[in-house]
């Protein structure tokens, strides 16, 4: 079953920044969709918790260069 949850993230210095971070969410296996909005330095994710974790979510954004603050 597909879950989806919204992530605050640390300030997003560019809208191309935002776009790494989606596109990088989208390859991990169990996630279908990622959409990072640069104005309110939030992604929405939707993903299979049978396949990954939120915690490994959270990792692969840390792995950008960015924080998870809160997650929403």
């Amino acid at each position: 079953m597909m879950q989806e949850t919204t992530l605050q993230l640390t300030n997003l210095s560019c809208p191309s920044c935002a776009e790494t971070i989606s596109q990088v969410l989208r390859r991990q296996k169990g996630v279908t969709e990622a959409k990072v909005s640069f104005a309110t330095s939030q992604v929405r994710v939707t993903y299979d918790p049978a396949m990954i974790s939120l915690d490994a979510i959270e990792k692969v954004i840390g792995k950008t260069g960015y924080k998870v603050i809160a997650r929403l």
